[in-house]
């Protein structure tokens, strides 16, 4: 489960890096919707190079030793084989975990925000938001 918690958290963070066409909001909203819904594939498709480029070190570990990686695939309910694994780049990596149901039901909840706006400046976008608790925040 702590395993689970540290990617969970990594994808938060990955939401910095969103892109996406439209407005942040909608970016932002399309990446989470694909989330909750478990598409993956979708998902990654709103993050931009970089950010997957975040989870090259963590495949890399995981295609020195596939074997191993298939009994923590097959408990958060990936089904996929070691040929497979050796065929993933980052963003079907990244698929396949936000496309799991443990991923799926552990974002869950934590993706329940309310987008109260946004900013452009240069080739950055801030979106401010409103967590279930009620915590204003951006990212």
């Amino acid at each position: 489960m702590k395993l689970i918690t540290v990617l969970s958290m990594m994808v938060l963070l990955l939401l910095i890096a969103c892109g996406g066409g439209g407005s942040p909001e909608d970016a932002i909203n399309g990446f989470i919707g694909a989330i909750k819904a478990g598409d993956g594939e979708k998902a990654a498709s709103y993050l931009s190079d970089h950010a997957l480029s975040q989870m090259d070190d963590y495949l890399a570990d995981i295609k020195e030793d596939p074997e191993s990686a298939l009994g923590y695939f097959e408990n958060m309910g990936i089904e996929t084989t070691a040929g497979e694994i050796e065929d993933w780049n980052s963003a079907d990596l990244y698929a396949a975990l936000i496309s799991s149901p443990e991923m799926v039901e552990e974002l869950g909840d934590k993706l329940d925000l309310e987008i109260t706006g946004s900013e452009i400046r240069d080739s950055e976008a801030k979106v401010y938001f409103t967590t279930v608790d009620g915590d204003e925040k951006d990212f």
